[in-house]
């Protein structure tokens, strides 16, 4: 019987302790030396194999001289493990949270996002991606890492196959200005002629819809369970306990039923592009 997969929170414990050597520019032998562990157990800890306890974090991340509220999250982590969900308030940079989204995007067999007020993640350009986030209020330091950090994750596109689903409102919104928009609605076209990407739209006629109830990301693996990550203004979730995802499964299945079709989808967002 396969070992069961790392619960999200355990898996960014991990990537956080992984991310905080290479900063450091340890190698695991090195960190092993330092603290008369095996180079293996370090191995096992940064892949979430091993789960360390909030003594050995403080050990590591006294080795790595992580201090403030990003030791602090770490410890948190390390001592929340046995959590149903991961509750991760934002930080300056960028987020354990989005790490651990990051590697759960390469490994996943299929990616839905459903994002009703704004362009999916995945799919904003550069220039739309600052200015939304500064319209909700982001640092300086945010705008720069955040938008750093999506580029990097839309390089699964290609390799994974994405379901996104938006409201026509998020397409007629002028993020931006006229030039940003138009940018990033052709970008939309432009991606939804790869075969791994498909577009759906709900439609104005189309009344209420399941994305009303707010912007998900639903993830697929070949060995495991899925996972949902919730992301809000400030703070974001990971739900990984099936009687949690399960409703954002059937959500998507709904909105299968009820957003048009991939192709009527692009038909939408290019009558929308302006002319010329």
């Amino acid at each position: 019987m396969p070992k069961p997969k790392p619960t999200p929170l355990v898996r960014g414990l991990a990537d956080g302790l992984r991310a905080a050597r290479k900063i450091s520019r340890l190698a695991m032998t090195e960190v092993a030396d330092k603290l008369a562990w095996s180079q293996p157990t370090i191995s096992r800890i940064e892949t979430g194999v091993r789960l360390a306890s909030a003594e050995e974090v403080s050990a590591l991340l006294a080795v790595y001289q992580v201090t403030g509220e990003h030791r602090d999250a770490l410890l948190e982590m390390a001592r929340d493990v046995d959590r149903p969900s991961w509750f991760e308030t934002r930080q300056s940079g960028v987020p354990c949270q989005v790490r651990t989204l990051a590697q759960y995007e390469k490994e996943a067999t299929r990616i839905i996002e459903c994002s009703t007020t704004m362009m999916p993640c995945l799919l904003q350009t550069p220039s739309y991606a600052r200015v939304a986030l500064v319209a909700v209020g982001a640092s300086t330091a945010e705008i720069e890492a955040s938008a750093e950090a999506r580029l990097e994750r839309q390089k699964v596109l290609g390799r994974k196959k994405l379901i996104a689903y938006l409201d026509e409102g998020a397409l007629r919104r002028q993020i931006g200005g006229v030039r940003i928009m138009a940018n990033q609605l052709r970008h939309l076209v432009s991606m939804a002629q790869r075969p791994s990407v498909e577009l759906r739209v709900f439609p104005f006629d189309v009344g209420g819809h399941p994305g009303m109830s707010g912007a998900y990301a639903l993830l697929d693996f070949a060995d495991g369970p899925p996972v949902v990550r919730l992301e809000h203004q400030r703070s974001g979730v990971f739900l990984h306990r099936a009687a949690d995802v399960e409703p954002y499964v059937q959500a998507t299945l709904r909105s299968n039923a009820v957003a048009l079709s991939s192709a009527r989808s692009v038909r939408l967002i290019e009558s929308l592009m302006p002319s010329g």
